[in-house]
């Protein structure tokens, strides 16, 4: 004997229960690389890197004798004291995970960069002042952040992904105004030698230091490499 159709109830009961996680049109994936303890140091140190970056620019406001860069030093001064404020918030409130515990610099050779970077105080050096930011630290800062948000959860992370998302859109206008007052102030061989050399020093020191979150700031090209492979 043929079975009889299947009523409307029948149907709807049967496509309930096999229905997906996820919606077809949501192809996000779970799994992030950064687990809970990984994401939270990279974040103090983000929020380390910040305040010390609006510290270094404020101070130089008042000495630098361009007006148009002072103008741009303060408005990019207040951007990384928000940014700080930002990963503040993200930073676990857990008791294990104290935030003002978490707030470190990735390591001394970071903290060897940021005083070499803010060393240039007399008035004559504004353009060794904005290479060590717009030509150093904020490219790294990029980096580092875009790696975080390539590789991070949009699903369980996707509030670092908003926060990451204002950053950016801060710090690569920042670098666009702060590459244009360095081409600016660079009108002669010798003013195009004192820049390059002050950033070849300060590249030197965030090499050391593997980025602003330490080594692996921006993952690590040649992890997947087969073993014994010759680089």
């Amino acid at each position: 004997m043929q079975p009889g159709p299947r009523t409307y109830d029948a149907v709807v009961t049967e496509q309930s229960t096999v229905r997906s996680a996820f919606a077809p049109w949501d192809r996000r994936e779970l799994p992030g690389k950064f687990d809970v303890e990984t994401s939270a140091r990279r974040v103090g140190h983000y929020k380390w890197i910040e305040m010390r970056t609006f510290e270094v620019l404020g101070g130089w406001v008042a000495t630098v004798p361009e007006l148009d860069v002072k103008l741009r030093l303060g408005t990019h001064c207040y951007h990384h004291a928000w940014h700080a404020e930002l990963w503040h918030k993200r930073l676990p409130e857990l008791r294990e995970m104290n935030p003002d515990r978490l707030t470190l610099p990735a390591n001394d050779e970071l903290v060897a960069f940021v005083a070499a970077m803010s060393e240039p105080e007399a008035p004559d050096q504004t353009l060794e002042k904005l290479v060590g930011v717009y030509r150093v630290l904020v490219p790294r800062m990029i980096a580092a952040y875009t790696f975080h948000l390539n590789n991070t959860s949009s699903i369980t992370d996707a509030p670092t992904i908003r926060s990451l998302g204002f950053v950016l859109a801060d710090d690569l206008d920042d670098w666009r105004e702060g590459e244009l007052l360095i081409q600016s102030l660079i009108r002669s061989p010798e003013d195009a030698a004192r820049a390059a050399e002050h950033q070849r020093r300060l590249e030197v020191l965030m090499v050391a230091a593997g980025g602003i979150a330490g080594p692996g700031s921006i993952g690590d090209p040649y992890e997947l490499r087969p073993v014994g492979e010759d680089a």
